[in-house]
């Protein structure tokens, strides 16, 4: 009986098995982050869009979380520093 209990699991879950294959499969590979080949030298560059003023607020405020965090680093360095 054991056994063919076993075989009733094991064909349950073979369909499972097949449909996370599937699944895998059907999903992409990331792409690796390779950087953007430079434009060929007789080609001209192209123009840049200006930033609307929702992204210029989003980089203003992002360098501003890059100084806060240069400025806790500076702090812990000094503090550590007095304590030696």
């Amino acid at each position: 009986m054991s056994g063919a209990l076993s075989a009733v699991v094991l064909l349950c879950l073979l369909p499972l098995g097949a449909t996370a294959a599937e699944a895998q499969a059907a999903t992409p590979a990331p792409t690796p982050s390779v950087p953007a080949k430079p434009p060929p030298p007789g080609e001209p560059p192209r123009a840049r869009a200006t930033p609307s003023e929702e992204d210029q607020e989003v980089v203003e405020n992002l360098e501003l979380l890059e100084s806060l965090d240069a400025a806790e680093d500076l702090d812990l360095l000094l503090e550590l520093g007095r304590e030696d």
